[in-house]
């Protein structure tokens, strides 16, 4: 399994590109920060499979997935789970507690 952390320069605003990529095969995970109205930022993903033409002459992406996906599915959906998991986790570390809390 593959990550990336999206670190390229390209014309898309931060706002548009993915904060990570899991990625098993043909299927990836993009995983996305948003924030509510209210403020509070989450983390959310979303699934794709690359494909290619026989002739290689057309290429992209879709939504939909083969039952010889499942295994990549699983494998990349965990991924994904998990680090965003440790970005929930990495937050609240960083929040400072008072002695009233640690008591």
């Amino acid at each position: 399994m593959e990550t990336n952390n999206n670190k390229k320069t390209s014309t898309k605003s931060a706002a548009e590109r993915p904060v990570h990529m899991v990625r098993r095969g043909a299927i990836a995970a993009s995983i996305w920060q948003r924030q509510t109205q209210t403020g509070f930022a989450y983390h959310e993903f979303t699934l794709s499979r690359s494909w290619k033409s026989k002739s290689g002459e057309r290429e992209g992406y879709s939504s939909s997935f083969f039952i010889r996906n499942a295994a990549d599915l699983a494998t990349v959906i965990e991924g994904a789970s998990t680090w965003i998991a440790e970005q929930e986790q990495a937050a609240l570390d960083s929040v400072p507690t008072t002695d009233a809390q640690a008591a």
